[in-house]
Formats: C-alpha cells, structure tokens, sequence
C-alpha cells in the first residue's frame, strides 16, 4: 500500500501559487498601467514597427488587463 499523490493532484496547486506571487510582487508608487505605457513608449520609439504613441497604447492597455488579472487573483 502507498500513500504517494499523483503529480497531477499537485500540479494546480503549485500553478496558482506561481500566479499568485507574480502578481504579488512589491508594491510600488507606479501603476502597471503607466508603467506598461512607460515601456511601450520606449519600446516603440526604439522598434521600427510602432511609434512611440501606439507603443504607449499597447503597454498601457497590457498593463491594465495585468492588473485586472491580479485583481482577481487576490
């Protein structure tokens, strides 16, 4: 008789808490929306595909549907 788990029983587990820690990360004074504009703008003025406006509106809009996803995590 055994009394191991199965590795599939452990694995939702160890997904939510990876989750859950990204999302928990240190507060700071940032958003992650401004934040994700911050990048995008930089990202897109560096790139050759965006602009540094759209760039900007892509990370905002990333960063927003971040933390929307961390909100319902917690």
């Amino acid at each position: 008789m055994t009394t191991e788990t199965p590795s599939s029983a452990l694995e939702p587990a160890q997904q939510d808490s990876a989750a859950h820690s990204a999302c928990a990360a240190k507060a700071s004074r940032f958003s992650p929306t401004l934040k994700g504009a911050l990048i995008g703008a930089a990202a897109g003025s560096i790139l050759p595909v965006f602009g540094t406006f759209s760039g900007a509106v892509i990370g905002g809009i990333a960063g927003k549907i971040y933390q929307k996803k961390c909100a319902k995590k917690r």
